[in-house]
């Protein structure tokens, strides 16, 4: 009897010590995740300060410098019915990526994926890098939510694919036609057929490169388990899921080809505004080609991005050069802002939901 009872304390015991672990481990990754979350907000909060510097920068330039005081005095003049137009039209770009992020993590529910894909926009406009800023928030979620590496890392590259897919493809679609005459525009090789050129080369690099990453995975036992092994399974499932969702014509693909053609005409309509808008295809493929500017690691891109935005709509025609220099302010007004603002909002709503997991962790 005695044996029993020293048996049941001694489990006792060791019950209370697992909770009281447990406890004390729930309360490390509670801590932790509020660090990592503080450490998150100050992040944004910078950034966004010093997307306001910039443009506050760009606006006493306007209107202090001599050769730019035109175009600074040109936004004054902006029609208000197109001004109204783009700002719906960049509301609707936010909305198609919100479409495509729950296509894509369609287990976290309608309201977080809302609100962690707007968190998204808000890092992607603040902080450039072509859209990896905003994916590397969206892994740290999930991640503290208790989806496994893999899953997120697969997922990560499902979506990069997704966005960047439309964006390459539209060069070609475009390109290729407005070189041959067939669309209005510019027909000079090295702003149609070249980058239509680099866009095709890019989208068979990309499927070469996963069914290598695929075979690399596979074949080299030594990288199981490991941070390579993750990023080859990455790169190939990414890949794959892409292609796989194409198959299938889910309609909230749409979210993709949204997010990219709403964007591309605030554009438009930012241009219109003042009265001397080119061919939607001029603007289309200005937008395409000028966008890569977006891949420079400053806040928002800014400055390179409009330098080859303002660039390439002049080398194809647009006119006259204030016109296009205030346009081009405008509309990165809206292309930053507008998600800047509703996606800190949403970033902020997201603080109760770290650390509470959606489900069991998945590896796959």
């Amino acid at each position: 009897m005695t044996g029993n009872a020293d048996t049941g304390i001694r489990n006792s015991e060791e019950d209370a010590k697992n909770e009281a672990g447990a406890m004390i481990e729930q309360q490390t990754l509670s801590a932790d995740s509020t660090n990592d979350f503080a450490a998150q907000s100050r992040t944004l909060r910078n950034s966004l300060i010093s997307l306001a510097v910039f443009f506050g920068l760009v606006i006493a330039l306007l209107f202090g410098v001599p050769g730019l005081r035109e175009a600074g005095d040109r936004i004054s003049d902006a029609n208000p019915a197109w001004i109204v137009a783009g700002v719906v039209l960049e509301l609707l770009s936010c909305v198609g990526y919100v479409v495509l992020f729950g296509l894509v993590f369609n287990k976290l529910g309608r309201s977080l994926t809302s609100r962690l894909s707007l968190a998204e926009l808000a890092v992607n406009s603040a902080v450039s890098v072509s859209g990896i800023a905003g994916i590397a928030l969206g892994a740290w979620v999930l991640r503290s939510k208790g989806f496994s590496v893999e899953r997120i890392a697969k997922r990560s590259v499902l979506i990069f694919v997704l966005t960047s897919a439309v964006n390459v493809g539209a060069v070609v679609l475009i390109g290729v036609p407005m070189w041959l005459g067939l669309l209005p525009g510019s027909r000079d090789e090295l702003l149609t057929l070249v980058p239509a050129v680099i866009a095709l080369a890019a989208i068979l690099g990309t499927l070469a490169l996963a069914k290598w990453a695929q075979g690399a995975a596979e074949s080299h036992s030594r990288l199981r388990g490991g941070r390579t092994e993750v990023a080859l399974t990455a790169i190939s499932g990414g890949v794959h899921d892409a292609l796989a969702l194409i198959g299938e014509r889910d309609w909230r693909l749409l979210g993709s080809v949204a997010y990219w053609l709403f964007d591309n005409l605030v554009l438009y309509a930012a241009l219109a505004a003042f009265g001397h808008a080119p061919s939607i295809w001029v603007v289309a493929m200005a937008y395409l080609v000028g966008m890569l500017a977006n891949s420079v690691p400053v806040p928002g891109g800014f400055l390179a991005v409009e330098g080859g935005l303002v660039g390439m709509l002049v080398l194809f025609g647009a006119h006259p050069g204030s016109v296009v220099i205030a346009a081009v302010v405008v509309y990165r007004a809206f292309s930053l802002w507008i998600p800047a603002v509703i996606g800190s909002l949403a970033f902020l709503s997201l603080r109760r939901e770290i650390g509470k997991p959606v489900a069991p962790a998945v590896s796959g």
